[in-house]
């Protein structure tokens, strides 16, 4: 069973390899450029140094890298591919093209033959996840760390063990689609289909709340030339909600930061309405004058590997009871 395994998904595992390698070629070609640019142009250094303003050079740096954004959706795309390449296909074209019953009428179980195959695949996907998942973890560690975002769901998806989870999950999908379909390009449309709304549903409903979110109580202070903010430092923290209110408690406006609104203008007079721009001295007259505050809900940055295991436990859960259901069709249910 594992020669005939490995003779029918050899290409597979080829064009996998293949793929891999050219990620990799690709990832350490332009990641010497931006570790370059990212020391030449001082952000680094800027970086290092806690409370410097490096807005203006983040801002240079995104620029000049802003093509690189294909490279990021990739990575978001690559966890599915094995859904529907290696996972749907895996029963569904057996019993497509008939080429099971060769296997069932000889001395080898349903059991066995189901086993192997999703053994010899399955292990092969995750050697190859891992390997994935570091690389891309190692590449884009000087984004995560100019932006100090790394529960933004375009770094959190792509880093640390929840790219090995999505794809072992993809994976066990394929299969019990396929299963039950018995077609193979159908198959691979269900999964599609089923892998976009499962990540959907979990980033937005469960993600969230896989901790209890933290609250914060600050006022809004001035920080630069005339640009106000509010909230507790959240770096690398994952901002759920911002709310701002007054001094007795009434609602101001959503978010932490301050625009030129109504309130400042209606509540503090010589206020300059828009376009004119306030000086730093009346912004902190009328903000102390309105005594300003933001309500911030957030996940700590302390709980992004916090965050990733519980994440990871749950795609890992739903890929083994995909693998037991599949496996169940195959022996009982399966003509």
């Amino acid at each position: 069973m594992i020669w005939l395994t490995w003779r029918q998904h050899r290409l597979q595992a080829l064009a996998g390899a293949i793929g891999l390698g050219l990620l990799a070629v690709l990832l350490f070609v332009t990641h010497a450029g931006i570790a370059n640019t990212f020391t030449s142009t001082g952000l680094a250094r800027c970086l290092a140094s806690p409370g410097r303003d490096c807005g203006a050079l983040a801002e240079a740096f995104d620029q000049r890298y802003h093509g690189l954004q294909f490279v990021a959706a990739l990575f978001l795309v690559i966890p599915i591919l094995a859904g529907l390449c290696w996972g749907a296909p895996l029963v569904a074209r057996e019993l497509e093209q008939g080429t099971y019953r060769l296997v069932w009428t000889q001395s080898v179980t349903r059991r066995r033959w189901f086993s192997t195959k999703l053994a010899l695949i399955a292990g092969g996907s995750l050697i190859g996840a891992a390997a994935y998942a570091e690389l891309v973890t190692w590449w884009s560690q000087i984004f995560v760390r100019t932006h100090a975002d790394r529960f933004n769901p375009g770094n959190f998806d792509i880093r640390g063990i929840v790219p090995i989870a999505y794809i072992l999950f993809a994976l066990a999908l394929g299969v019990l689609i396929g299963t039950l379909v018995r077609r193979t390009v159908p198959a691979m449309g269900a999964t599609l289909a089923g892998f976009i709304g499962v990540r959907v549903l979990i980033n937005i409903f469960l993600r969230p709340h896989y901790l209890p979110a933290k609250i914060a109580s600050v006022p809004v202070v001035l920080k630069g030339r005339g640009f106000l903010v509010g909230g507790p430092e959240l770096t690398n923290g994952w901002i759920l909600k911002q709310v701002t209110f007054d001094r007795f408690g009434h609602f101001a406006y959503n978010g932490g930061g301050i625009t030129f609104t109504p309130l400042l203008t209606s509540h503090c007079p010589g206020f300059p309405a828009p376009p004119n721009m306030p000086s730093p001295a009346q912004l902190t007259q009328c903000v102390s004058k309105l005594g300003l505050h933001t309500i911030t809900t957030y996940q700590p940055a302390g709980r992004f590997w916090a965050f990733q295991g519980i994440e990871s436990a749950i795609y890992v859960a739903l890929a083994a009871a995909l693998f037991l259901v599949a496996g169940w069709f195959v022996r009982r249910r399966l003509a």
